[in-house]
């Protein structure tokens, strides 16, 4: 395989190694989207691709690299062994989860409980750091840190409400009234029992706990600062429940400054988090914090979230261009659910697999240990 690395130096360093990695993924991303009706695609394939997220968090962030043991292989066997027990490890829990709670069928609500066990991942593993669960071996800290997340989204989710849609003009306020959405009457009335009927409707409780991982990459970005100023809240739990408690209070004064005051329809103002954290992802693992590494802390850090929210506002017309000429025009939600998963529930997972597993493949590796380092 060596004849196929090439040489030149760019392929080395950043931004280059970012911008291949990210023509790399962009391109997979296109192809599978092309390939797709809009059924599928917010269907069966987009809970398939999410369903593999968890434990990719787990294999990259959590395990770091450590398991499972495949550092004695050369690229790019190393990467297809690792995208393949992540594949077998994600198949596996898609399917439990369509059989055990979905009745078989791709629904909006066996979606909404995916992307809530990936949020519920970022929390455990980028913020938490796997405890309680950090102090038995590392496959074990790991799978159990899955067992948990599963369990405590399941449980969570019941305070989902997936009875109505609730601005179904997406306009807020709305002209019209709520209209069922799994109750009788409703399109997924045939699913009444499998959708919880909880206390909160299930667009904001999707927002609110979106807006948590946003926010905790933003932690991540800031390499947790200012809490890094303090040994003491840089152990676990304490850092876990310090950066929790910041996100889950940032992300409920964002709610109220969106839908409230802005007057945005919730799963607007999710989308317009998915914008924000689709540039500070393609930083945080494609750029690998490039170029605000090149400052002192927390100034580039800043400088990077900046550049994430130009990011933002280029990647939200780009996006709905391009699902504008695939799909055509689609109703509320499903047009916004699907820029959403073009943007993140597609693209964050090729990121993390190519920058991560395949160590951008067939680059060679990185020039510095700087550039090596994984977010």
């Amino acid at each position: 395989m060596e004849e196929l690395i090439p040489k030149a130096r760019w392929t080395r360093n950043q931004p280059g190694r970012g911008l291949f990695g990210f023509g790399v993924t962009l391109a997979l991303a296109l192809v599978i989207t092309v390939n797709c009706g809009i059924e599928s695609y917010l269907g069966l394939l987009s809970v398939w691709i999410m369903s593999m997220v968890p434990v990719e968090l787990v294999m990259t962030i959590g395990w770091r690299g450590k398991y499972p043991p495949a550092g004695f292989l050369p690229q790019p066997w190393r990467g297809l062994a690792l995208t393949a027990f992540m594949f077998i490890l994600g198949t596996v829990a898609c399917f439990a989860g369509l059989g055990f709670l979905a009745g078989g069928v791709p629904q909006p609500y066996f979606s909404v409980f995916v992307i809530c066990c990936v949020v519920m991942t970022v929390v455990a593993t980028a913020g938490f750091g796997l405890w309680p669960f950090s102090k038995f071996s590392i496959p074990a800290a790991g799978f159990l840190t899955l067992m948990a997340v599963y369990a405590v989204i399941g449980f969570g989710i019941r305070l989902f409400n997936f009875n109505l849609l609730s601005y179904p003009t997406g306009m807020n306020p709305s002209p019209v009234a709520p209209v069922p959405f799994y109750a009788a009457g409703g399109p997924l009335a045939a699913f009444h029992r499998l959708a919880p009927q909880g206390p909160v409707a299930w667009e904001s409780a999707l927002t609110w706990w979106l807006w948590v991982t946003f926010l905790t990459f933003t932690f991540v970005m800031l390499e947790f600062w200012p809490l890094n100023k303090s040994p003491k809240l840089m152990k676990q739990p304490i850092l876990g429940l310090m950066v929790f408690s910041f996100t889950a209070t940032g992300a409920f004064i964002a709610y109220l400054i969106g839908v409230d005051l802005l007057h945005l329809e919730p799963l607007r103002l999710m989308y317009c988090g998915v914008c924000y954290a689709f540039g500070l992802l393609i930083i945080l693992v494609l750029f690998q914090r490039w170029p605000g590494r090149l400052l002192k802390s927390p100034a580039g850090s800043f400088l990077n979230i900046g550049l994430a929210v130009l990011i933002a506002y280029a990647g939200y017309h780009g996006v709905a261009a391009v699902c504008k000429w695939h799909f055509g025009e689609l109703a509320y939600p499903s047009n916004i659910l699907a820029m959403a998963t073009f943007m993140l529930g597609l693209n964050f997972p090729l990121w993390v697999a190519y920058a991560d597993l395949w160590e951008f493949w067939p680059l060679p590796p990185a020039g510095t240990a700087d550039e090596r380092s994984v977010a």
